[in-house]
């Protein structure tokens, strides 16, 4: 997985080496404040405890529209801002929607050594199945 340095919704920066040494779930969406989005990160927030896995989300919001998110709708992971350089993260990752200027749905299973192990797409407007986080945290 390649390197990143972001803010989450609580300004606190989130790098790449915070992930190493357990696996986690980085996970792209669109926008805050839109319906799929929103329930895609309520079912991860559902099933979180039960993962037992490190999620990122990651969008390509600014900082602050996260925060504002978060208070509006608290989720037990970070939200990160891939906001500058816009989607540089989501690009690197080929998460990134060229025409929209937003990350696509995209979720990579990363393991405790960084290595992304697994990744699924879906497409716009299509949440991303539950049971994929579900299998991959059993695999990892």
């Amino acid at each position: 997985m390649p390197d990143f340095d972001l803010l989450n919704q609580h300004g606190e920066s989130v790098r790449r080496s915070d992930l190493l040494g357990a696996p986690a779930f980085v996970v792209f969406y669109p926008h805050a404040f839109t319906p799929v989005c929103a329930g895609e990160l309520d079912q991860l927030a559902d099933a979180a405890p039960a993962l037992g896995i490190r999620i990122l989300a990651v969008s390509t919001d600014p900082q602050p529209t996260l925060a504002a998110w978060h208070v509006q709708q608290p989720r037990p992971f970070d939200l990160v801002a891939d906001y500058w350089p816009h989607g540089g993260f989501a690009q690197a990752c080929d998460a990134f929607d060229d025409v929209t200027g937003a990350a696509r749905r995209v979720s990579l299973a990363v393991d405790a050594a960084g290595a992304v192990r697994a990744r699924i797409e879906t497409a716009s407007g299509q949440a991303r199945p539950i049971g994929w986080y579900e299998e991959w945290a059993r695999r990892l």
